[in-house]
């Protein structure tokens, strides 16, 4: 035990943060595989190869995500050589939430067991609104968003 002591004196110890909310990489990747095929919207079926190429997804990862999707009621499929995905309903209908809460279940924060102190669970009722009414952007937005940053980018040689 003393030169566990005495080892761990002579090291840096490094903190560790740990994040307290994240999205995962599921919900990352399927809010970046909607929004190839919100962008090309009423041009067609996109093939899953070209979409995973598109958004760097790995192709069986993103197969497992569309099922999901697909199941929720998010995408349509169609088989056959000239078949693909494409959005169920128009990209204005179609929110992050509605993909998180599908790829992921609903978003919730849980009070701590045993917290009966009403002060800090409305303030965690208020931050969970206030989180879904961020991710309520709809998939349009973002494309809108997209298209503008696109325009505002400068090369610099």
């Amino acid at each position: 035990m003393a030169w566990l002591t005495a080892n761990i004196r002579t090291k840096t110890i490094q903190k560790i943060k740990t994040p307290m909310l994240t999205i995962s990489s599921k919900s990352r990747y399927g809010i970046a595989a909607l929004l190839a095929l919100a962008e090309f919207y009423n041009s067609g079926l996109l093939q899953i190869k070209d979409i995973a190429s598109r958004c760097d997804i790995p192709h069986q990862y993103l197969e497992q995500i569309f099922n999901r999707l697909n199941k929720a009621g998010i995408i349509k499929s169609t088989r056959g050589k000239k078949g693909g995905y494409e959005l169920a309903a128009p990209p204005g209908q179609v929110t992050v939430l509605h993909i998180v809460n599908a790829l992921d279940g609903s978003i919730e924060f849980v009070p701590a067991s045993g917290e009966n102190n009403a002060v800090i669970a409305e303030l965690f009722h208020e931050a969970e609104n206030n989180l879904k009414n961020i991710l309520s952007v709809t998939l349009a937005d973002l494309v809108t968003k997209q298209q503008a940053l696109r325009k505002n980018v400068t090369y610099n040689i």
